[in-house]
């Protein structure tokens, strides 16, 4: 069972929220930056939410969607 090869699981549990392009941006960038993908996800997202705390608001006007 694929399960439960403990890459596998972990790089499911990081694509499941992602479409199949952000996921393959998100990898090529973080083999840029010499970081594993579920690492520079959890970069992005606390960089975005120590933003709101700077400034009272999320980047990008992420706040803003209907």
């Amino acid at each position: 069972m694929a399960y439960d090869d403990k890459t596998h699981r972990h790089e499911h549990q990081v694509k499941s929220r992602f479409d199949d392009e952000v996921f393959q941006e998100l990898k090529d960038v973080a083999c840029e930056v010499k970081r594993q993908h579920s690492v520079l996800a959890r970069e992005i997202v606390e960089a975005a939410l120590r933003f709101r705390r700077e400034h009272g608001e999320l980047p990008f006007g992420l706040e803003k969607r209907a």
